[in-house]
């Protein structure tokens, strides 16, 4: 269900903010994105796919912009052509990444770099542009996508889930650091999701950001007997969390890392994920 058939349900919890997505061209950045819009936000769309940035935007009124998640220039440009555009940043969600799968025993300077230059590096830097520009601006909500998989234990996932839960760590960090600024820095961490990027096992591709995938899939059957809620995590679960978050509902938490995964970090990441080599 997507967030279309649901605008009316809520009040309009992102009226006139004014907001910034990174890694929007697929997956949960693009659905962030439709949902930031649908709550009365105006949005940035960032990534480095300019052509499905330009198709996002055209469907939700956004405007595009082209970065690259692991260089600091793009990022410090980023946010000066949202501060330049607008005069201030109420909300900034970094969704970017790659994954990276390998045993230990088998990983190469390639799967770690590819993974930290985006996810590690990219994060802090991140964190220190848009910081800087919510703090400049007043305040506002600052948002990292990390990974269940920084909080589970799982195998083969050393490369993305080591440099997801740096990010989760460094959240509070900045949270204790940007808080006199009026500043919250969270993390949203979701569980597998079947997207158009990331879809491990197969599946049937709905639109940019979603994927259908039926629960005796491989995949998803070992996720579902691991979960308590018993079903997948959608990329529109991700982004009604991301969307409270953002808001001034969560005005009073900070430093948090918010697991959206139907309570499968309480049990165990299940081996039937599948290691992977994608890119947002």
């Amino acid at each position: 269900m997507t967030g279309e058939c649901r605008e009316n349900d809520w009040m309009k919890l992102l009226e006139g903010k004014k907001a910034v997505v990174l890694g929007a061209s697929s997956g949960i950045g693009w659905a962030i994105s439709e949902r930031f819009a649908e709550h009365g936000a105006d949005v940035i769309v960032a990534a480095r796919r300019q052509e499905n940035l330009e198709k996002l935007a055209g469907q939700i009124g956004a405007t595009p912009v082209r970065c690259d998640g692991r260089d600091y220039d793009d990022l410090k440009a980023l946010a000066d052509t949202a501060m330049e555009k607008w005069g201030r940043v109420d909300v900034a969600v970094n969704s970017a990444g790659v994954v990276r799968g390998a045993l230990i025993k088998d990983i190469t300077p390639e799967d770690l770099h590819a993974v930290a230059d985006i996810q590690y590096f990219g994060f802090i830097y991140f964190m220190k542009h848009f910081g800087n520009a919510i703090a400049a601006s007043g305040g506002g909500s600052l948002i990292n996508i990390t990974s269940t998989t920084a909080i589970s234990i799982p195998t083969r996932l050393t490369p993305y889930s080591a440099a997801k839960a740096a990010i989760n760590f460094a959240t509070k960090i900045a949270a204790r650091e940007f808080g006199p600024d009026q500043v919250r820095v969270n993390a949203v961490a979701p569980t597998f999701v079947p997207t158009a990027m990331n879809n491990y096992g197969g599946g049937t591709p709905i639109d940019e950001a979603r994927v259908e995938i039926p629960d005796d899939n491989p995949t998803a059957a070992g996720f579902i007997e691991q979960t308590p809620l018993g079903r997948i995590t959608t990329v529109d679960d991700c982004a009604d969390v991301t969307l409270v978050v953002a808001s001034d509902l969560f005005g009073d938490i900070t430093g948090q890392v918010i697991p959206v995964d139907g309570g499968n970090h309480l049990l165990r990441l299940p081996e039937t994920r599948r290691a992977a080599t994608q890119e947002s």
